[in-house]
């Protein structure tokens, strides 16, 4: 991959904390109005690749890029120049526009930070696939792409780790890791989180640079649904549940089918683990409230 700066969101289901997370579709990418902040940082390594895997880069000194937004392709001077993207960003300090197109079955960019199409990574002729869906751990996706004037090119797309990745300003849990192998030593790497899944790293190989996108699930909760970036897991529940990324101060409550309150808290952290050992087996309804928005989802104990 040439130099880039990319933000990708897709949601994703998680297991368990430690269990491999699993990106189902693209149904919840970020809407238009998201804005996060974006820097670079040089080093020479992007970590290792596998399971429950630690990505430290929070000794990294980062320099500030500007931010990255969210827009409606149509906002874009260029975007009718790509009908059929249904997802873009703006890069403010260089002006530049992303395109997308997320289908049911993968997500494609057709352009990438460009000023004016057919110029630098306009991917016209033939859209670089990101990503399938469903994406498992191990998963692996080749393709072939095309910029404007160039040659037909190859990539090979693999799910390679999931973990922790630590920057200076914000530590992710249960992120995904995405490899990018463009041929011998041409690897890029990119981290997303889950629910919904952002691209908040970039690890470019052409001058070993990464960029940080500076989205956390409390940014995330002040756009989208709570129904985006709220974990449950395990959801057939034996003696626990855990329920993550939620937003500060949110309200937390399950009752039976009848009505009856089992459990009810104001929560001061991003995730809490509530005790079903003595709920009786059956269906049970979670309430999640914060700053006017409800999200509901129903919790079956074994």
């Amino acid at each position: 991959m040439k130099k880039q700066i990319q933000l990708l969101a897709i949601c994703a289901f998680t297991v368990n904390a430690f269990a491999q997370p699993m990106i189902p579709n693209g149904n919840n990418i970020p809407t238009p109005g998201l804005s996060v902040p974006v820097s670079v940082a040089t080093t020479l390594t992007a970590g290792a690749a596998g399971p429950n895997q630690t990505w430290d880069f929070s000794t990294l000194s980062f320099t500030p890029l500007g931010t990255v937004d969210v827009i409606s392709p149509s906002s874009s001077p260029i975007g009718s120049s790509f009908p059929t993207s249904n997802y873009a960003l703006s890069l403010s300090s260089q002006n530049s526009f992303s395109f997308f197109n997320v289908s049911s079955s993968k997500m494609e960019v057709q352009a990438w930070t460009i000023s004016s199409p057919g110029v630098g990574n306009d991917y016209s002729p033939n859209p670089r696939t990101l990503m399938r869906f469903p994406f498992n751990y191990l998963d692996t996706e080749s393709d072939t792409w095309q910029k404007v004037g160039g040659s037909v090119e190859n990539v090979t797309v693999t799910y390679d780790g999931y973990g922790t990745l630590i920057t200076p300003t914000f530590t992710y849990t249960n992120v995904v890791r995405i490899k990018e192998d463009y041929g011998g030593t041409d690897i890029d790497y990119q981290w997303y989180t889950v629910n919904p899944l952002m691209a908040v790293a970039i690890f470019d190989h052409n001058n070993n640079t990464l960029y940080h996108f500076g989205a956390t699930p409390n940014k995330l909760s002040d756009k989208e649904p709570l129904s985006n970036h709220v974990v449950i897991y395990p959801n057939l529940a034996d003696n626990e549940v855990c329920i993550e990324q939620l937003p500060v101060h949110s309200s937390v409550m399950i009752s039976d089918v009848t009505g009856k309150l089992l459990f009810n808290t104001t929560v001061n952290a991003e995730r809490i683990n509530v005790n079903t050992t003595t709920f009786a087996s059956g269906i049970y309804l979670l309430t999640i409230e914060h700053n006017g928005k409800k999200f509901q989802e129903k919790l079956v104990k074994k």
